[in-house]
């Protein structure tokens, strides 16, 4: 465990207007997930597990309250600054691949590359990743050219390409079938446990988050259990 990627949540808040006054959507005194360490975020639709994902990677700001990732409070920096700490230390990956349809795959995981100022051996670095996660004859082909399994392997390799010490991924696994879904849970479990990154993932299926050391469940926009992993398989 390292305390320079830890996530440490403090009287969280993000509150929605309505005709009818503000809705809570998130509510959470204390959360804290130790660096280098896995938890799984499980809850039914509308719970709030997108918005606290969206909100400790930094590409939403919270009504009030703290968000700290290692020395760095996310919460207290300006837009720029968020933006370039999220570039850096942060990997997210979607439900959707959100892949660049003009761009072949090669080309959408440098272009992560390019906007963390990261060139080096750009290329080969993109080559070895592909081939370490099954796709290294398909770099040069499109999106819309793989099927939804690779396409969710390649959002994965853009998501770590600058590795970074913190992978946040939201329902990762949700328009694959079950042997795709295993295998890109793998891929992210290697991922985390070769960079020591800290993994968070957003899902709703308990064979999922049996696979990370820690569950966390969330109702209503509130933590209201955590226990290891184990319990829930």
């Amino acid at each position: 465990m390292s305390d320079t990627n830890t996530i440490r949540v403090h009287d969280l808040v993000v509150e929605y207007p309505t005709a009818a006054g503000p809705l809570r959507a998130l509510d959470c005194p204390e959360f804290v997930v130790l660096g280098g360490s896995s938890v799984a975020i499980m809850g039914p639709s509308g719970c709030g597990k997108s918005t606290l994902l969206g909100v400790l990677a930094g590409l939403t700001m919270p009504t009030a309250g703290e968000i700290t990732i290692g020395t760095t409070e996310v919460t207290s920096l300006s837009e720029s600054s968020r933006v370039a700490f999220r570039k850096d230390a942060i990997g997210v990956v979607y439900q959707a691949d959100n892949l660049l349809p003009f761009l072949t795959i090669s080309e959408n995981i440098r272009l992560q590359l390019a906007l963390c100022a990261d060139t080096d051996h750009a290329e080969c670095r993109t080559a070895d990743l592909l081939e370490r996660l099954g796709l290294g004859e398909l770099g040069a082909r499109l999106p819309d050219q793989l099927s939804g399994g690779q396409r969710q392997r390649a959002a994965v390799a853009r998501a770590i390409v600058h590795q970074p010490s913190v992978i946040l991924a939201d329902e990762p696994t949700g328009a694959l079938d079950e042997e795709n879904a295993a295998a890109v849970v793998q891929l992210l479990l290697e991922a985390h446990r070769h960079l020591g990154s800290t993994l968070v993932v957003v899902t709703h299926e308990p064979t999922i988050a049996g696979n990370l050391e820690r569950v966390v469940a969330l109702r209503e926009g509130s933590i209201v259990a955590g226990r290891e992993a184990s319990h829930v398989r």
